[in-house]
């Protein structure tokens, strides 16, 4: 049996009092009674609301009789509202106006360094001492354009051609994407490893080991180390390997002068070695 719905009657609103001259704490006080009764009144009608509700649902979950089939409406369910932000693909607004502005800054910096039409490399002819001249003059047109260190590989493959250019772009492809982006230092490094011959590479240190100043001018012979350096990878690791095996090369009258600096750094030692023979010369 559907329990009977108990009814409650609605107070009735107090009457209403004349408005009568008196003190503003009464008239405080009538304001008062006023609100707890409109209070009261409204708590009255949300419990039979609640007590309404109660009864429906009691209806839905009684036991139906077999003789009267009883046909339940279904329950209507809100939907309910999604409160996940919608996921955002592919770079920011921001990300897209620093992208943009890296473009034109890089296109800006190759046609200075067009401009100035840098020789090509086709990697046809292999020629020790051309490749290194070729790098030598890009490392000059670098330092007079004031290029940045992450630009100069992006300039120098612009030089590029044929036998080079395909080269160039199987190393890349090569690359795993993970792996910082080729410096300088390395560029050098795997153009020597791939355009000069073992055997060529084997003479070379061979020759390096034997390199004197002898007769030569501190420049020339400075000229023909840093060549076989340059054309070696990995036989000088340090510069202040390069700097011992350089001054080590120079003349006894020159090298005992310079040896007692201590000199640690290569372009000191050669500024020093320079500056000693200018002046055997005038002596």
């Amino acid at each position: 049996m559907v329990p009977r719905r108990a009814t409650r009657s609605t107070p009735a609103s107090p009457p209403k009092v004349p408005e009568q001259p008196g003190t503003d704490e009464v008239r405080e006080l009538r304001a008062q009674v006023t609100a707890f009764v409109g209070a009261m009144q409204r708590q009255e009608e949300r419990m039979e609301k609640l007590q309404d509700l109660v009864s429906q649902q009691a209806t839905a979950t009684a036991p139906v009789s077999q003789d009267v089939p009883a046909t339940a409406e279904p329950a209507t369910v809100p939907p309910v509202l999604a409160t996940t932000h919608p996921v955002v693909f592919g770079p920011s607004c921001s990300d897209s106006v620093a992208i943009e502005a890296e473009h034109e800054r890089s296109l800006s910096v190759l046609t200075v360094f067009m401009r100035f039409n840098p020789p090509m490399f086709n990697g046809v002819v292999i020629d020790p001492w051309a490749m290194d001249t070729w790098l030598t003059f890009m490392e000059a047109l670098f330092k007079d354009i004031y290029t940045l260190e992450k630009d100069k590989v992006h300039l120098a493959a612009h030089c590029f051609e044929k036998d080079a250019q395909v080269w160039w772009r199987r190393t890349k492809q090569k690359r795993s994407p993970d792996h910082p982006p080729i410096t300088w230092d390395e560029f050098w490094e795997l153009l020597f490893m791939e355009y000069l011959p073992d055997s060529d590479k084997r003479k070379m240190k061979e020759d390096f080991c034997k390199l004197r100043q002898e007769n030569s001018s501190v420049r020339e012979y400075e000229q023909e180390f840093s060549h076989l350096v340059n054309c070696v990878p990995g036989m000088i690791h340090r510069d202040r390997d390069r700097t011992e095996c350089f001054e080590r090369g120079l003349r006894l009258e020159v090298f005992k002068i310079i040896h007692a600096f201590k000199l640690k750094i290569f372009e000191e030692v050669l500024d020093r070695a320079l500056w000693v023979e200018r002046g055997c010369d005038c002596a």
